[in-house]
């Protein structure tokens, strides 16, 4: 084809119009895809993700399979029930990873009426907002270098796995830590 220098204009608009319509689509199914929950390999525990995802308004990811993962053998209620205990005990909101929420879960009851009613009064207690920021600061941070850590040392996946499952547990210690402001 042969394109004449009056042309031109026309077929850069074209061009334009199309690429932005292409765009634009491609846009929209790879937003559709970062909403679907991951495929996993075990499709009977589909409500603990989907209950998950509606507790904390959490993507469900890898991470988080792979911690689902570390509960084999425990049933669908089970897990759910012991999520709804952790959601309830949990000093930080939004829950920043299923290993962190399961952390808390398998770390015990809770503090006895005593220690709990100190919480209150102490000076160093911090705010929602605040806690929120840290727990999001702390995982984005505690994620990378786990990555970075693999990448430096070459380790193997079996090996930077639990580089990154002891850095997961150290953030849900942290997290756990963090005293509310009431």
């Amino acid at each position: 084809m042969r394109i004449r220098p009056r042309e031109r204009q026309r077929v850069a608009e074209i061009l334009n119009e199309e690429l932005e319509q292409a765009h634009r689509r491609i846009s929209e199914r790879l937003s559709e895809m970062e909403r679907l929950p991951v495929a996993s390999k075990d499709d009977s525990l589909d409500g603990v993700r989907s209950f998950y995802q509606d507790l904390t308004d959490n993507d469900w990811t890898d991470s988080d399979e792979q911690a689902l993962g570390d509960l084999a053998g425990s049933t669908e209620e089970k897990i759910k029930q012991m999520m709804r205990e952790a959601f309830r005990r949990s000093r930080v909101h939004p829950i920043p990873s299923l290993a962190s929420l399961i952390h808390i879960a398998t770390k015990g009851p809770g503090l006895p009426g005593l220690e709990a009613g100190a919480l209150y009064s102490n000076p160093d207690a911090v705010p929602a907002a605040e806690r929120e920021r840290l727990a999001s600061l702390l995982h984005r941070e505690l994620a990378e270098a786990a990555n970075k850590i693999a990448y430096r040392l070459k380790l193997s996946d079996s090996t930077a796995e639990v580089v990154r499952k002891q850095l997961e547990s150290v953030e849900g210690t942290i997290i756990s830590e963090l005293t509310p402001l009431v």
